[in-house]
């Protein structure tokens, strides 16, 4: 084997992590955009395939950790709102297992008053579950396209997972497992995402990070625009398979 051949950068895999009441499944059409290299789409605690498990941030990373091992590790972790925290903590807590971090739609620190809105909803789901799921694809075909809100629906909506990872995060320090994390870190927030407020604190918590804006796009951009999502984690993953020749 020549030396140039010894020294090309292998292809890191990637996880992508979903986000709130949706699975894995909903994230096929990133991952389909994503042909150059393995990629999993786990479900976490309480969604998907798991939807009978009580959702914990620990059980989140495990599951993480777990599609990261399959795969051969380490590897790239990029997740979309809850999934960008389940990143972060994965990223933070066992820092050896992540090539690098891509969060999206997740730059705002969590905390009690911003997790009110989301435990009133949750509790709502408890007590009328069927008018809530009703009333939660009705909004979602609204707000999203039957196109995206299918997507969404693939796998089951898990809202009786709500008030489980509403207040797991409310207790959750997303800037402080940011900031354990040397490796490489790209934030990819929609232009009117409410997630950004926190964005520049998220950004200075640690000195490897980069920050790309979608002008114009939602909360929900990734899955609305799906390509153009896959081909900045495509583009995120070739820098850190360079870096990561040995």
């Amino acid at each position: 084997m020549s030396a140039a051949s010894e020294m090309s950068p292998v292809p890191v895999p990637v996880v992508l992590v979903h986000g709130l009441r949706v699975s894995g499944a909903s994230l096929h059409r990133i991952a389909a955009g994503i042909t150059d290299r393995a990629v999993a789409t786990p479900d976490l605690p309480g969604h998907g395939g798991r939807t009978d498990e009580t959702f914990t941030m620990d059980g989140a990373v495990q599951a993480v950790l777990d599609a990261a091992h399959e795969l051969g590790g380490p590897v790239i972790v990029a997740g979309m709102s809850l999934g960008g925290y389940v990143a972060m903590a994965t990223a933070g807590r066992h820092p050896g297992e992540v090539a690098g971090l891509v969060a999206m739609c997740a730059t705002a620190q969590p905390s009690s008053l911003l997790a009110a809105p989301f435990q009133a909803f949750g509790a709502a789901t408890s007590f009328l579950p069927a008018q809530a799921a009703a009333i939660s694809k009705g909004l979602t075909r609204l707000a999203v396209g039957t196109r995206v809100a299918r997507d969404m629906e693939a796998g089951g909506l898990a809202l009786h997972s709500i008030r489980d990872v509403v207040g797991e995060l409310s207790r959750f320090d997303a800037l402080t497992e940011l900031s354990r994390y040397p490796g490489p870190v790209e934030f990819l927030n929609g232009g009117w995402d409410q997630f950004r407020i926190h964005e520049r604190r998220f950004v200075a918590a640690t000195d490897r990070a980069e920050l790309r804006v979608v002008p114009r796009a939602t909360h929900l951009f990734p899955l609305i625009q799906p390509e153009p999502t896959a081909m900045l984690i495509e583009d995120f993953a070739r820098r850190c398979d360079t870096s990561c020749v040995t």
